[in-house]
């Protein structure tokens, strides 16, 4: 693969680093959805012992119909975001990106460690647009944003964990 890559940029530098860049793209939306579907339909499957009619098959599916209508949704929006209002991206960037972000989502899973996607592209770019600008090319706001939805994400998951069940052991 590395050959072709380094024939196909050798022959059309600009024309090779998009296709990489598709390629590589491809690679990581499909591991960052199976991912996000294994962290989303991970805590339902002890409630399959209790209910043995529904095959843990048609909840992973419904985990990734789920995130494929997300994608359909929200998609563009977030991709606006990631791409040019956190930090401006090229091609090569890019790929700098996407291929740490990739290993580290990959490691993560061989190890059965959950961990967010998306807290690990958007630090990446964070830290590539931190690495060539200076802080320049990121935008503060955005950060700020961001880092406190993260932070009251998690707020809101444990209140929302530690009340429900709260109420189911009264």
């Amino acid at each position: 693969a590395a050959a072709v890559v380094r024939w196909d940029i050798g022959r059309d530098e600009a024309g090779g680093l998009r296709r990489f860049l598709l390629s590589l793209g491809a690679l990581v939306a499909f591991s960052a959805g199976a991912s996000q579907v294994g962290l989303a339909v991970g805590p339902l499957f002890p409630l399959l012992k209790d209910l043995p009619t529904v095959s843990p098959i048609a909840v992973l599916l419904g985990g990734g119909v789920g995130i494929l209508v997300g994608s359909w949704t929200g998609a563009p929006r977030m991709i606006k975001s990631i791409s040019q209002e956190y930090a401006s991206l090229g091609p090569r960037r890019s790929i700098a990106t996407l291929v740490p972000s990739f290993l580290i989502a990959q490691t993560a899973v061989l190890l059965g460690v959950p961990v967010s996607f998306n807290e690990i592209i958007v630090s990446a770019i964070v830290g590539s647009g931190l690495a060539v600008t200076g802080g320049d090319g990121v935008s503060p706001q955005k950060l700020g944003f961001t880092v406190a939805a993260w932070v009251g994400s998690f707020i809101l998951a444990f209140g929302l964990g530690y009340g429900s069940m709260l109420l189911l052991n009264l």
